[in-house]
């Protein structure tokens, strides 16, 4: 028994007529009878009875009618979900990015270009440190990483440049240097430092110590942080100041100014990375959005 069989006999069904059906379906009309013969054969049933020149369906034929129409509905269903999951329409994307990058442009417009385009995509963000990142990349529990290092030590994991941020100094809103609209890095000289973790981002705490070198004083850190949030907390309650990089105002910044520095131009430069040989139509669909949304992105 073939599909188009089926679709044979709920043509025949439907007309309740040989001629009309093989007109309907474009063959010949004997070859249509043959068929229905052969269908009722196999299954072993009288699917059909002489009606005056048309024929009408036995109860087993209406019975098997409706089973077939479902069947092929279903079949129908299965197939436009198989297509749009070939063509990444459908599916899931396991994404994971650092913490304070989610608050930057052009990742929010990126999520959200994603979400109108391929409304059935789903979408799994986790905020994931670059280390673990890059194990996960390779173990395949995530399928894109978001990083603040091009990982040009890993020929396994593809990359493309998104962000490059720059990197302002941090202070509490009542500081006296708050309202200044530029600094130089002296003018930090013997402020208490938040420092970030090097366990937590390996680029940022090279961006920071690069800052210093050649300089004949150094901070002095009265504190490390594992992450922005952590370091915007300790500055907004006046642990200290800190260098970061530059987010939107009126996101986790409450009680805090950023204010560019005049004599250093550090920058973060973020990518996103992914495997090659991920095979996942909803990756191609997710990089196809992505790179539209950076090279429109100023």
């Amino acid at each position: 028994m073939e599909l188009r069989h089926l679709r044979y006999f709920v043509a025949v069904a439907e007309t309740e007529n040989y001629t009309q059906a093989a007109r309907q379906l474009r063959i010949a009309q004997p070859a249509l009878s043959q068929r229905m013969k052969d269908l009722e054969a196999e299954l072993g049933l009288t699917l059909f009875v002489p009606k005056g020149r048309g024929i009408r369906l036995t109860p087993a034929g209406r019975y098997y009618l409706a089973e077939v129409r479902q069947m092929l509905e279903r079949l129908a269903t299965a197939s436009d979900a198989a297509r749009q999951i070939q063509r990444g329409e459908v599916g899931s994307l396991r994404l994971a990015t650092l913490e304070t990058l989610s608050l930057v442009e052009p990742l929010p417009k990126l999520l959200q270009e994603l979400r109108t385009r391929h409304p059935g995509l789903h979408l799994k963000l986790v905020g994931m440190h670059y280390q673990a990142q890059n194990e996960a990349l390779r173990n395949g529990s995530i399928d894109v990483g978001i990083v603040d290092h091009h990982p040009t030590q890993d020929m396994e994991v593809s990359a493309l440049p998104i962000l490059d941020i720059p990197i302002l100094a941090m202070l509490p809103a009542q500081h006296p240097l708050a309202d200044r609209p530029s600094l130089k890095l002296e003018d930090l000289e013997g402020l208490d430092f938040i420092w970030p973790e090097a366990e937590a981002s390996t680029s940022y705490w090279t961006i920071f110590r690069k800052a210093f070198e050649g300089r004949t004083w150094r901070p002095r850190v009265v504190q490390e942080a594992s992450s922005f949030a952590t370091t915007a907390s300790l500055v907004s309650a006046g642990f200290g100041c800190a260098l970061g990089i530059a987010v939107p105002p009126n996101t986790i910044l409450k009680g805090i100014v950023q204010i560019p520095i005049e004599d250093i131009d550090l920058r973060l430069k973020v990518h996103l990375v992914w495997r090659p040989d991920n095979p996942s139509p909803v990756l191609q669909r997710f990089l196809e959005v992505a790179m539209e949304v950076i090279r429109d992105h100023p």
